[in-house]
C-alpha cells in the first residue's frame, strides 16, 4: 500500500520536472493508490466520503482558497493525511491568483467538485 503511494507520488515529481503534461499519468497513479488505501483499509471508506462531502458543501458557499485549504487539512488529519494530499494537489494544480481574500470563482469551484466527485465515485468501488 505504501509503495504504491509513494509510487504515485514519485510519478507526479517525475512528470513535473520533465515538462511533460502530467494529467493523464499523474490522476491514474493518483486514482490506483486512493482505490488500493481504501480496499486495504475499508474501516477508512466512510469517514473519507463524509470527508469528502464536507469539501463538496464547503464548495457550495462563499470560500477562500486559504479557507478551503484549512478545511481540508482539518478534516483529512491523522491517518486520511494520504486524501489531503491528493485533493490539495488536484486544488493546487489551478492555484487562483488571490489565495486570501477573494472567494473562488464558481468556475474554479465547479472543477474542484468534478475531481471530489471522482473520488467519490472511487471510493464506491
Amino acid at each position: 500500500m505504501r509503495k504504491v503511494f509513494l509510487a504515485a507520488v514519485g510519478l507526479f515529481f517525475l512528470t513535473a520536472c520533465a515538462g511533460m503534461n502530467a494529467s493523464i499519468p499523474v490522476n491514474i497513479a493518483t486514482d490506483i493508490a486512493f482505490v488500493e488505501i481504501l480496499k486495504n483499509n475499508p474501516s477508512y471508506k466512510a469517514p473519507v466520503i463524509a470527508g469528502l462531502q464536507s469539501v463538496k458543501t464547503v464548495l457550495g458557499g462563499t470560500v477562500t482558497y486559504d479557507d478551503l485549504i484549512i478545511h481540508v487539512s482539518n478534516v483529512f488529519g491523522g491517518k486520511y493525511a494520504y486524501v489531503a494530499i491528493i485533493l490539495t494537489g488536484y486544488i493546487e494544480t489551478d492555484t487562483p491568483i488571490f489565495q486570501t481574500n477573494l472567494p473562488l470563482f464558481d468556475a474554479y469551484k465547479a472543477d474542484i467538485i468534478k475531481k471530489i466527485d471522482r473520488l467519490l465515485l472511487l471510493a464506491a468501488l
